[in-house]
């Protein structure tokens, strides 16, 4: 009886500690895409686009596991109503036909404090290419009311004309290199 107990407590030891459950956290209010691009390879034009939901999957030592992410192309702003007008037409986005921007990704790099790259697949003006981000776990606080926010971040650099957004218009004029930035956070539970 005493060798299928010390035979029982090995198993327990070696098989480690309980892992706890994935968690599953879905965007709030507070979750950003922006993106900046040079214009007559002289300044940089910023603006940000609307999350409609963005998710993440993440493991008990908040590495992601999995990420998914739909922004609102209607909702771009670059604080000139001209130049979204423009952005939003034909000639750049063509909204009426692809109001959406989509991110799915394939596959995670753990790297350390929190670093890790994650690589996906971007969709945008109907075309769907892999993409890769540099992303962060940022930490998690508490708030008054006790609920864990928790947040994320990433970043990466993509040519805009492998979509073939704006190819009319040579790099002279806006640059081809478009930096991109996702804020995510999100309230545990």
């Amino acid at each position: 009886m005493k060798i299928i107990a010390l035979s029982a407590a090995l198993l327990a030891f070696a098989a480690g500690p309980a892992c706890a459950a994935d968690v599953t956290l879905h965007a709030d209010m507070d979750t950003t895409a922006s993106f900046s691009v040079k214009h007559y390879t002289l300044t940089t034009v910023a603006g940000t686009i609307g999350v409609k939901e963005a998710t993440i999957v993440a493991g008990d030592d908040h590495v992601i596991k999995e990420a998914s992410a739909t922004l609102d192309l209607n909702a771009l702003d670059t604080h000139s109503s001209d130049r979204d007008g423009d952005l939003k037409s034909d000639k750049w986005f063509d909204v009426a036909t692809y109001p959406t921007m989509t991110f799915k990704s394939t596959k995670v790099d753990p790297g350390s404090d929190g670093a890790m790259t994650v690589s996906g697949d971007l969709t945008f003006h109907g075309v769907t290419k892999p993409v890769t981000l540099a992303a962060k776990y940022e930490g998690s606080v508490k708030d008054g009311r006790g609920r864990t926010h928790v947040a994320y971040s990433a970043t990466g650099t993509l040519d805009r004309t492998a979509w073939n957004l704006g190819t009319s218009f040579p790099a002279l004029l806006v640059g081809d290199d478009v930096t991109i930035t996702l804020e995510f956070e999100a309230i545990e539970g």
